[in-house]
């Protein structure tokens, strides 16, 4: 996909409700995942700053918060 379509996907996600942007996920639209992912990296970012993994750098929490957003945005039920 090109990065001009890819722009322009992203400006029409920005105009849809999270609950809009699930469900079509949820209906086979992984590109509604990737902006959801995005747009919620810099929220789980923050939230895992307040964690301490024994063994595990500041990355691996981060990346355990991003499992866990994609695994909400997989199961959510409106």
């Amino acid at each position: 996909m090109s990065v001009v379509i890819k722009e322009k996907l992203m400006q029409d996600y920005a105009e849809l409700n999270d609950e809009i942007l699930v469900q079509l996920f949820q209906d086979g639209d992984g590109e509604a995942s990737e902006y959801l992912m995005r747009k919620y990296r810099s929220f789980v970012r923050a939230k895992a700053s307040r964690y301490f993994l024994i063994g595990g750098e500041r990355e691996d929490i981060i990346q355990e918060g991003m499992i866990g957003l994609y695994k909400a945005i997989r199961d959510f039920r409106v």
